[in-house]
């Protein structure tokens, strides 16, 4: 009983909750009221009600009596909130919804053109044995770096070693009878001026020393194959790079054919290769842009000779620009958890090799580009950042426009065929409730209008999208426009509110949760 009567006392400051009193009440009676006489199919027999034609249940009659007496209390309910509303808000106009606004800006825009690409090792070499023996010993650490020289594995030498004595033998024996042959025929040639011999002894002598001499040059090579031998025994890197595990183990057998021939590989890793591709309408675009439209015409309107000269004449690099060989590119790797932040921070840029067709199955060409790969190095550890095979960003320069006018891309929506952003500007506000009609003041008049910020519709045309997220307006703005960035779904057009800018914003918080720490 006394919450009833402190709701009632309560309803009597205000006529409006009175009358949502009385609707709820009269719900519950008629709630009650179907559900105590039971109305259903039958009911009609026994209180002359007309039969409705469809499923006509207790809910389903208490639903459409709930609703009627809703629809009827719509405009007591909304003039009764109009009014409370304005006298919550004190001066009478209600709180404005804050949104967080940037400045349209002008300023040079570069416009670059987007691929994937992926790191090429510029070098890769199979460190294969090119003698068969007995594997000795290994030198190198498997996945470590290794110097151009650095010995790698070493292959059992005794074998080699006899071999180069037994040859260098052969060698001495080969002299020995060069001379025997030489003092052989300085005597022939003596009896043959005497006339002791026939001319066919001189002759035989004379073969003999020449074949001497040949056995000689027959000793020399066997004596320089032997010291080959022993020398690939000892195996070393050709190249600086980065090794692979060792595929064949200590005390294995190992020869230039077979299973066994190779030792281990070794990748260059410095400099590092950047393969992508572009279509052809963008190859042709970057070309254009480079002089080669002008040294086109020039051939067309020239004769040959004269279109050769033209192209000369079109800078000192024209011929680099025409095979779009010595360009800069910036390339980005994925690192990190973030893998949609591309830094394009590599060093050591340019486009090395332009392939020689375009693919007719994709219609693409393939362009490679050189990179420098730094050497981290961590205490006694040293490792190359970039990989081969890794997947990377490429940004290509392609146009410059000067004075642009650029807005965020958040900030830019979408309505059928418009694209739009909305502005907020001063102007006069006449406060008013969701169906139109002007607020109530606590005074019982209608709030005055009063300058603020608006929020304003403007359809706009738009351009090419930056890197930085920023988007390339062609009309619409201008420039030093406050636009909507966040909060666009709290507002409608024709509203006020209250802007705030994304620093300002930030800092706020920053100080409230200062001040709960």
């Amino acid at each position: 009983m006394r919450r009833n009567r402190d709701r009632v006392e309560k309803n009597k400051k205000c006529p409006g909750k009175q009358v949502k009193g009385l609707i709820l009440d009269s719900l519950n009676f008629g709630s009650c009221f179907f559900r105590l006489f039971g109305y259903n199919q039958r009911s009609h027999l026994e209180w002359n009600i007309p039969y409705f034609p469809y499923n006509m249940t207790d809910r389903n009659v208490s639903r459409i009596f709930i609703l009627c007496l809703f629809c009827l209390s719509l405009p007591l309910l909304s003039g009764c909130g109009s009014r409370a509303g304005a006298g919550q808000t004190g001066a009478g106009a209600p709180p404005k919804p804050e949104v967080i606004v940037d400045s349209v800006a002008m300023e040079d825009a570069q416009i670059y053109i987007f691929t994937d690409g992926r790191t090429v090792a510029s070098n890769s070499v199979e460190i294969r044995a090119r003698v068969s023996g007995i594997l000795e010993e290994i030198f190198f650490k498997p996945g470590a770096i290794v110097r151009e020289g650095d010995r790698l594995a070493l292959i059992e030498q005794a074998p080699f070693k006899i071999a180069l004595d037994a040859a260098r033998a052969e060698l001495a024996n080969a002299r020995a009878q060069a001379s025997l042959a030489e003092a052989n025929l300085e005597r022939a040639r003596l009896l043959l001026e005497r006339g002791t011999i026939a001319t066919e002894e001189y002759q035989t002598q004379q073969a003999n020393y020449d074949m001497s001499l040949a056995g000689i040059d027959r000793a020399n090579a066997a004596v320089r194959s032997a010291e080959l031998n022993l020398q690939y025994t000892d195996m070393r890197a050709p190249i600086t790079g980065k090794t692979t595990k060792n595929l064949v183990d200590v005390g294995n057998f190992v020869s230039p054919e077979g299973a066994r021939a190779v030792l281990l590989s070794i990748t260059q890793m410095d400099p590092m290769f950047v393969e992508f591709n572009l279509s052809d309408r963008q190859y042709f675009e970057l070309k254009s842009r480079m002089g080669f439209r002008d040294a086109f015409y020039s051939a067309t309107n020239d004769s040959a000779t004269n279109a050769s000269e033209s192209v000369r004449q079109t800078g000192d690099d024209a011929d680099m620009s025409l095979a779009l060989t010595g360009m800069p590119v910036d390339i980005s790797l994925q690192t990190g958890m973030n893998i949609f932040r591309f830094d394009f921070n590599i060093p050591g840029r340019t486009v090395t090799l332009v392939d020689n067709q375009i693919d007719f199955r994709t219609a693409r060409i393939t362009l490679r580009a050189e990179i420098q790969n730094p050497l981290l190095r961590v205490g006694d550890a040293e490792d190359y950042l970039i990989y081969p095979g890794q997947i990377c960003r490429v940004r290509i320069p392609y146009e410059t426009v000067r004075d642009a006018i650029l807005v965020r891309e958040e900030a830019i929506l979408t309505d059928l065929d418009a694209r739009y952003v909305l502005v907020v500007g001063r102007g006069m506000h006449q406060p008013r409730d969701p169906f139109g009609r002007p607020l109530i003041g606590p005074d019982g008049n209608p709030i005055e209008p009063y300058e603020t910020y608006i929020v304003q519709r403007r359809t706009i045309q738009i351009g090419r999208l930056l890197d930085t997220n920023m988007r390339i307006v062609l009309s619409g703005l201008r420039p030093g426009e406050s636009y909507i960035v966040h909060g666009v779904q709290r507002v409608r057009i024709g509203t006020a509110v209250q802007p705030t800018t994304l620093e300002e914003y930030n800092a706020r918080l920053a100080a409230e949760l200062e001040e709960l720490r």
